[in-house]
């Protein structure tokens, strides 16, 4: 940065100023970045717990739904979805024995923490007729946070999620 000083004599004169940040100036920034992410960090963290339980809700309450077209699809009243407390897991199985279309998925590939924490369809089973109807019940996931996810199905197959964040 180049100043222009003027001199008594009404002359002109120049005088180089070194440019660039005083130490103090970068300490005061470094601070500032600091105290910023101190707050920030956990807010994060605690948004990534949120996101991952209503991806995983979404994800099941898909699985329900498809499981559900599959038997009016098909026409058929073979189509049932297991919920394993125990394994954090649900699978879709067929009652005729045709493997074809079936499978076991877990909620751990959603993050750490969501797990499904009770399953009231009379059961651990919802299972599909071809009309579309299922047992009522619903089905309640929770992560590390103690947020949760309702996910409720009426008779009619109609599938639809209540989150309580925490």
């Amino acid at each position: 940065m180049v100043r222009t000083v003027w001199n008594v004599r009404g002359g002109m004169k120049k005088k180089c100023v070194p440019a660039g940040f005083s130490l103090i100036e970068l300490m005061i920034v470094i601070a500032l970045i600091a105290i910023v992410t101190t707050f920030a960090v956990p807010t994060w963290q605690k948004y990534r717990a949120n996101t991952d339980l209503k991806s995983a809700a979404r994800e099941v309450m898909a699985d329900i739904s498809d499981a559900k077209q599959r038997a009016v699809t098909e026409n058929l009243d073979v189509y049932r979805m297991t919920f394993n407390t125990g394994g954090n897991s649900y699978a879709l199985s067929r009652t005729d024995g045709v493997t074809a279309g079936t499978w076991t998925k877990s909620l751990a590939s959603y993050g750490t923490g969501i797990v499904i924490n009770s399953v009231n369809f009379g059961g651990t089973v919802v299972s599909f007729n071809n009309r579309g109807t299922v047992t009522n019940g619903n089905l309640v996931l929770r992560n590390g946070l103690g947020s949760t996810a309702t996910i409720t199905v009426n008779i009619t197959g109609r599938t639809y999620v209540e989150f309580a964040m925490q």
